[in-house]
C-alpha cells in the first residue's frame, strides 16, 4: 500500500466496503504498517481540531492567557489517547469473542477490521472537536457498525449466522465507550470522575 495518505483507501472503504474489505484480508500489511500508514494520521487530524477548536474556547469564553496553549494540549493528548486506547481495547475484545466462533482469528485481523470500521467516527471527529456545538457531526458515524458487519466474515473467517452477535458486540463496546469518554471530554462538569484530569 502506498505509504502516502490513503485516500483512495478511505474512498473505497466508505462508499464500496464489500469490495475494499476482500482487499484488505488480502493484503500482507502489518498491523504496525496499518496504524501507521491511515488511522494514526486520522487521529492525529482529530487531535490537531481539537487543539484549534480548545484554542478559541480558551481565548474567547475563559479569556485566560495562563491556559491559551497548556488547555487545548491536554484535551489534544486526551483525545489522541482516548482513541488509540478505544480501538485497542475494542480489538481485544471482538477477537476474545470472535475466537469462539473461529480458529482462524488472529488479533492482527482483527485490530485491522476494528480500526477500519472506526474510520467514519475519527473523520468525524475532526470536524466535531472544532467546537462543542458541531457533536452532533458524530450521529453518522454509526456507519463504523455497518462497516463492521460488511467485513467481519472476510476480516475474521467467522460463519455468517455469528455476524449479527459479533456486530451487536462491537456496536455496544466501541459505542458505549466512545460516548462515555466524549461526553467526559466535552462536558466535564456532567461526568466528574474520582481524580482531575483537566
Amino acid at each position: 500500500m502506498d505509504t502516502k495518505f490513503p485516500a483512495e483507501r478511505l474512498r473505497n472503504l466508505l462508499l464500496f466496503p464489500s469490495y475494499e474489505w476482500k482487499v484488505i484480508s488480502l493484503e500482507n500489511v502489518s498491523l504496525r504498517e496499518t496504524f501507521s500508514s491511515v488511522i494514526m494520521k486520522l487521529i492525529f487530524a482529530g487531535a490537531v481540531a481539537e487543539f484549534a477548536g480548545s484554542f478559541f474556547y480558551v481565548r474567547n469564553v475563559l479569556d485566560i492567557d495562563a491556559y491559551r496553549f497548556s488547555f487545548p494540549l491536554v484535551r489534544s493528548l486526551f483525545y489522541l489517547l482516548i482513541q488509540v486506547l478505544l480501538i485497542m481495547t475494542g480489538s481485544v475484545f471482538i477477537h476474545r469473542i470472535a475466537g469462539k466462533y473461529s480458529e482462524k482469528t488472529d488479533f492482527s485481523r482483527t485490530a485491522k477490521l476494528v480500526a477500519y470500521s472506526w474510520v467514519p467516527v475519527l473523520l468525524l471527529f475532526v470536524i466535531a472537536n472544532l467546537h462543542q456545538a458541531l457533536i452532533v457531526a458524530l450521529i453518522p458515524g454509526v456507519y463504523s457498525i455497518v462497516l463492521f458487519w460488511k467485513g467481519s466474515v472476510d476480516m475474521l473467517g467467522i460463519p455468517k449466522i455469528r455476524k449479527p452477535a459479533l456486530t451487536v458486540m462491537y456496536a455496544l463496546t466501541m459505542l458505549g465507550m466512545m460516548f462515555l469518554f466524549s461526553f467526559r471530554l466535552y462536558f466535564p462538569a456532567y461526568c466528574p470522575l474520582p481524580f482531575k484530569v483537566f
